[in-house]
C-alpha cells in the first residue's frame, strides 16, 4: 500500500526518538511509555529548575545570519515556536476533540427517545462540532516529528489519501462485527488505522441519510463514539508530551542522548514542518484533484469533500503556516507581534518582505473562491483559480526555501523525496 498521508512524513535523522518509538511499539505500550514519561518529567524539572533567562540577541537585519554563529538566536526561536505556536494549536486540538467525543455521546444516548425533527437538529449540531476538531487539526497538521511518530499517530488521527477505500472497507467490517471489545481502549488499539481518525467520522455524519443509517444500524453510533474517544485521548496525550517532553528538549537541545543534535538541528526540525507542508498542500491537496487539465478534474480527490470543506482547509493551513512565520500566537485574540518575532527576527528586511507578499498572494488567491472547492474546480473560471493559486504556492514555497537557506540552515532531505 502506498500510502502518503497530508503531511506526515517520518523524521530520520533522530536516532534517539526513533529508539524510544520502537520500544513503544513493541511492548504494546503501556509500560515502557509511563517510563520514558516519567524520566522525561524528571528531566524537564531538573531543566525548569536549571534554565536561565535567555539573554536579549539583536543584529543587523539587513545581513543574513550565518546559523552555526547564531545558535543562541535560533535557541530563542525555536523555545518560542513551541511554547507559542505548537503546544497552544494541540491544546485547541484537545479542547475540540474532547468536545466532539462528549457531543458524539449525547447524540447516540439521544437518539432513540429524539424525534425525527429535534434528531436532525442535533445531527446539525455534531457537524458543527466535528467543523471544529478538524479546523484544530488543519493547524497543527503540519507538525511531522516528535510524538507525532509515536505509533503512528499522524496516520491514525488522518488516513488520506485513501486513495483504494480502506477506510469504507474497514468501517463497514467494524459496524457490522458489532463487537463491542473492539471498541474498547485496548480493543480499539487493534482497529485498522484507517477508520480511527476523522474521515472516518466525516464519512459516519455527512453520509447520504445519515440519520437513518444511525437509526437502522445502532452499531455504527457505538463506532462513532468509539473513534471520538481515541481522537480525544490521542489529542490529550499529544498535548502533554509536547509540554513535558519536548519542551525540555528545545531548552536543552544538546541534553545527553537527546531528541536534537545541537540547537540548529532543532531549529531544521522545526524549519521544515513550515517549509515541506506548503508543497504537500500544493500537490496532494490541489494539483492532484485538479488532475493535468480541465476535464480530469475529480472533486472526490479533495481532502474534505464530503463535509465540502476542503477549502476551509487550506486556508486554515496557510493561516496557521503565516503564524508560525510571524511569531504570532495561535490564540486568536492575540494581537500581532512584532518584526523581531518568528521566523522574521532572523531573516533580512527584504526576504521577510518577500515572503510576507508571497503569503499575501496565496490569501488573495484563496479569497478569490466564491463557492466550496468541490464546485469550483468543476468550473472553468474556478478551475483557472486553483492553477494559479498551485502557482502561487509554489513562489511561496521557493521564498521561504531560499530565505532558510540564506540564514545558514540547510533543510537537506525532503521526506517526500521517493515518494
Amino acid at each position: 500500500m502506498h500510502l502518503i498521508p497530508t503531511f506526515f512524513f517520518m523524521h530520520s535523522s533522530h536516532t534517539s526518538f526513533k529508539r524510544i518509538s520502537t520500544v513503544i511499539l513493541c511492548t504494546k505500550q503501556i509500560i515502557p511509555f509511563k517510563l520514558f514519561f516519567l524520566v522525561t518529567h524528571f528531566l524537564y524539572i531538573f531543566t525548569a529548575a536549571n534554565a536561565n533567562e535567555l539573554p536579549s540577541v539583536q543584529f543587523d537585519q539587513s545581513k543574513p545570519l550565518i546559523a552555526d554563529q547564531n545558535k543562541l538566536a535560533w535557541k530563542k526561536f525555536n523555545i518560542s515556536t513551541v511554547e507559542s505556536y505548537v503546544i497552544p494549536a494541540y491544546k485547541n486540538l484537545m479542547t475540540a476533540n474532547n468536545n466532539l467525543h462528549l457531543a458524539t455521546q449525547s447524540f447516540c444516548n439521544s437518539l432513540p427517545s429524539t424525534n425525527s425533527e429535534q434528531a436532525l437538529v442535533n445531527l446539525k449540531s455534531i457537524k458543527k462540532v466535528f467543523h471544529y476538531s478538524m479546523d484544530a487539526w488543519q493547524y497543527i497538521q503540519n507538525i511531522n516529528f516528535g510524538p507525532i511518530e509515536i505509533s503512528i499517530r499522524n496516520h491514525s488521527i488522518q488516513f488520506w489519501p485513501d486513495k483504494k477505500n480502506h477506510i469504507g472497507k474497514q468501517l463497514n467490517k467494524l459496524i457490522s462485527g458489532k463487537d463491542l471489545s473492539a471498541l474498547m481502549v485496548d480493543g480499539f488499539e487493534k482497529n485498522s488505522i484507517s477508520v480511527k481518525g476523522l474521515p472516518a467520522i466525516e464519512r459516519l455524519l455527512f453520509q447520504k441519510n445519515a440519520l437513518e443509517q444511525f437509526k437502522n444500524k445502532p452499531f455504527s453510533c457505538e463506532v462513532l463514539q468509539g473513534i471520538s474517544r481515541y481522537l480525544s485521548a490521542t489529542a490529550s496525550s499529544l498535548h502533554n508530551e509536547w509540554l513535558v517532553i519536548m519542551l525540555p528538549q528545545f531548552k536543552d537541545a544538546t541534553q545527553l542522548d537527546g531528541y536534537f543534535e545541537d540547537d540548529i538541528d532543532a531549529a531544521t526540525s522545526l524549519l521544515k514542518t513550515l517549509v515541506e507542508p506548503i508543497e504537500i498542500i500544493r500537490d496532494l491537496k490541489l494539483d492532484r484533484p485538479l488532475g493535468s487539465q480541465f476535464d480530469k478534474a475529480k472533486f472526490k480527490r479533495l481532502e474534505s469533500w464530503r463535509s465540502r470543506r476542503s477549502l476551509v482547509n487550506l486556508k486554515l493551513n496557510l493561516q496557521s503556516l503565516e503564524l508560525f512565520f510571524m511569531g504570532t500566537t495561535i490564540d486568536s485574540t492575540a494581537e500581532k507581534t512584532e518584526r523581531d518575532k518568528g521566523l522574521r527576527a532572523l531573516l533580512t528586511d527584504n526576504e521577510s518582505i518577500i515572503i510576507e507578499n508571497n503569503f499575501k498572494l496565496v490569501k488573495d488567491e484563496l479569497h478569490r473562491f466564491k463557492v466550496p472547492l468541490e464546485e469550483a474546480i468543476l468550473i472553468k473560471k474556478g478551475y483557472q483559480t486553483a492553477k494559479s493559486l498551485s502557482i502561487s504556492l509554489t513562489k511561496l514555497h521557493k521564498s521561504l526555501e531560499e530565505a532558510i537557506t540564506h540564514s545558514g540552515i540547510r533543510l537537506g532531505f525532503n521526506s517526500r523525496d521517493g515518494d
